[in-house]
């Protein structure tokens, strides 16, 4: 592979009936075949773990993380369009409706990344690749979307690949500015009080299309309750599971919960299992970093639980014993994490108090939600300060010690007492008291460790992200440093780019 070209990834298709049978995809071959005179690096799998190459096949897992691994490093995504949606994956010995194909496709449009589509000529996507197709639709533009034969789909690809070579961007990526528009067209009060009380963005739009008749409760269960147990097994090992692979899994869940009637609005017995898939997509995806993600991220995955848990308070849902509890923490961090990556002063103070706003509301309506939501509001408190409001650093400070009380007197967990802490000691060392804030943090520290989970060693790299801070402010370059690079190669291993890209 040569450094300094654009990597480009071609979609697993391998075989297809062209008329006589299945056979090796004649347009992948000669792509494959013909990869060293391009002017682009190609991930294609056969390329980088050819046949024979390893002793025993490779786990499920395996393979879906190598994928991911290259959807995630590629400039374009090629998405080689024969029709057929591929075989399904078997997560621990549990086959799912989504293949390796679709997992492919969701992961690029999850990462936003460019896509070409080559669509051989009168080859029609089978049912399921439809419906995959259809939920990532905003993903795949017209405009890069092509149908012909294979010459003329060769020709695309190849004139495709000398442009990116030559720096010519084939899509217009998805940012923040787009996810400012939805939320902050108008900063009034007006439209904070509309937008708080009645959210419009929602996950995929709030479209779940399928053709299939039937729905599976049970695997879409297993799924779900591996990602929450934050391992998964490889060969005989139990292993932490990033949060690429959890967002992997919450798609093949949410896919086993797709029919034609839109299971998630007419079935109440089946509303408790959308209510926790959009739960922990919220929170994997936060930890991931898709907070610029329109129809992806974790705002529109708590904006749509919201709506459920609303339906869910009404006939027939009310029967069924589920927390119909609005998700306001959830939303208020989600929300938080929009304003800490805009550019402009005036839309992160109007997100900030939003943040605010949600997060006050969660400490009077629910007491049992106090301890996050003190926190997300120091949270959003220290921020503001930063932007001129420096008053508001006592209300940060008050928040912390609160909830650091809070969560002491019930007995929490320790990761859960050591984000308290960092919490407090970070908001202690802004306000001058760097000796008495660093000494707790770091006892914060201490007990962040302690957890091994995906969620609790994200916790430890945000915590590692505010000892940096703190440690620089205190004139401890080194610990600082030393803090940086700890958090650097910690959020790689398991995949918390949220954390990552502040370091």
């Amino acid at each position: 592979m040569t450094p300094d070209k654009p990597l480009v990834f071609l979609s697993s298709v391998f075989v297809d009936d062209f008329g006589s049978g299945r056979v090796p995809v004649p347009l992948r071959k000669r792509i494959i075949e013909k990869s060293p005179s391009l002017p682009v690096n190609l991930w294609a799998y056969e390329l980088y773990w050819p046949q024979g190459s390893e002793t025993t096949e490779p786990d499920p897992d395996t393979v879906v993380d190598r994928c991911f691994r290259g959807v995630k490093k590629c400039d374009l995504f090629v998405f080689l369009l024969t029709g057929r949606h591929g075989s399904g994956v078997d997560y621990d010995s549990h086959p799912v409706l989504a293949s390796y194909l679709e997992l492919e496709l969701f992961a690029a449009a999850m990462l936003d990344k460019p896509t070409l589509v080559l669509h051989i000529r009168n080859k029609e996507p089978e049912n399921e690749l439809r419906d995959a197709l259809l939920l990532l639709r905003r993903r795949l533009p017209a405009d890069d979307y092509a149908i012909d034969d294979e010459d003329g789909l060769y020709t695309k690809f190849v004139n495709t690949c000398h442009s990116l070579a030559g720096g010519i961007p084939l899509v217009q990526s998805q940012n923040l500015s787009g996810l400012a528009e939805w939320l902050s067209l108008k900063r009034s009060r007006d439209r904070m009080d509309q937008e708080l009380s009645n959210p419009f963005l929602r996950f995929l739009d709030d479209r779940l299309p399928s053709e299939k008749k039937n729905i599976n409760p049970e695997q879409a269960s297993c799924l779900l309750d591996q990602v929450a147990s934050g391992h998964r097994l490889v060969g005989v090992d139990m292993l932490r599971m990033p949060h690429g692979a959890a967002l992997c899994r919450l798609w093949a869940a949410m896919r086993e919960l797709m029919d034609d009637k839109g299971t998630a609005i007419s079935d109440p017995s089946i509303a408790p299992l959308w209510d926790r898939a959009l739960g922990l997509w919220a929170s994997k995806a936060s930890w991931f970093g898709l907070h610029g993600h329109v129809w992806m991220g974790p705002l529109a995955a708590v904006n749509s639980q919201l709506a459920l848990r609303r339906d869910m308070r009404r006939e027939p849902y009310f029967r069924i014993a589920q927390d119909v509890r609005e998700p306001l923490g959830a939303r208020a961090s989600a929300i938080y994490s929009v304003a800490h990556r805009m550019y402009s002063r005036t839309r992160k103070l109007y997100h900030y108090n939003q943040t605010i706003r949600l997060a006050t509301w969660a400490i009077g309506r629910d007491a049992d939600a106090q301890q996050g939501a003190r926190a997300i509001r120091g949270h959003a408190f220290m921020q503001t300060a930063r932007l001129g409001r420096v008053w508001n650093l006592r209300h940060a400070k008050h928040d912390f010690e609160r909830s650091l009380e809070l969560r002491e007197k019930a007995g929490a967990n320790p990761s859960s007492i050591g984000e308290a802490k960092t919490d407090l000691g970070l908001c202690l060392v802004l306000l001058g008291a760097k000796g008495s804030g660093l000494s707790l943090l770091q006892e914060g520290m201490a007990l962040l460790r302690a957890g091994d989970s995906a969620n609790a060693q994200s916790f430890l790299a945000w915590g590692l992200r505010k000892l940096e801070r703190a440690a620089a402010l205190s004139g401890k370059r080194d610990l600082a440093e030393s803090a940086r690079l700890e958090c650097i190669e910690l959020s790689s291993e398991i995949e918390a780019f949220d954390q990552a890209r502040h370091a």
